[in-house]
């Protein structure tokens, strides 16, 4: 039953290859103060991030009574993707903390999810990893707010091309586990 689980598994390497694109973007670019361009490409992502886990969680319904985790996630992105996207000027302001809060709600979820596959796939552990990192991502932000802000480009673009490239491994994972 849980093995049907996995036959989605190209959603997370899209999420992957999107992560990455939009790091390399924001490093070429190099936003070097948080822009009104910046909180709309983020939640652009962000929106795009939601839409395929909800996708995932409505694939997996039947199969499993998990999916609610998957669920709640996509639909705090599309909430805060939404925001950034329609309300940029205002979404700035608060960017920094809608970003850590994002990133450490989003880590939880990963890291509860990865100890559920502990019994389905032997790397596990990557989907923990990328969890954690998530969550170490959000408390780099809340303890130094001003370097965070003045280094942004660099590190959303470091952890979205770090994060991209976890996800299109775990992805490959799931994937040898369906096929």
């Amino acid at each position: 039953m849980e093995m049907r689980l996995f036959k989605n598994w190209w959603l997370m390497t899209l999420k992957g290859v999107l992560a990455i694109g939009f790091g390399i973007v924001v490093l070429v670019r190099q936003y070097p103060l948080i822009k009104s361009s910046l909180a709309v490409s983020f939640g652009i992502l962000v929106m795009a991030s939601g839409v395929m886990i909800i996708t995932g969680a409505f694939l997996h319904k039947k199969d499993s009574p998990r999916w609610t985790w998957w669920l709640v996630e996509g639909i705090l992105d599309i909430l805060i993707g939404t925001f950034f996207v329609f309300k940029p000027e205002l979404a700035k302001a608060f960017f920094l903390i809608f970003l850590a809060l994002w990133a450490c709600v989003t880590g939880i979820i990963q890291i509860l999810t990865s100890f559920r596959m502990i019994n389905y796939m032997e790397r596990w552990w990557m989907m923990l990893l990328t969890g954690v990192f998530s969550i170490l991502f959000a408390v780099l932000i809340f303890i130094n707010p001003f370097y965070a802000r003045y280094n942004l480009g660099s590190i959303i673009g470091l952890a979205c091309i770090i994060l991209g490239l976890i996800m299109v491994f775990l992805s490959r994972t799931l994937r040898d586990i369906y096929l």
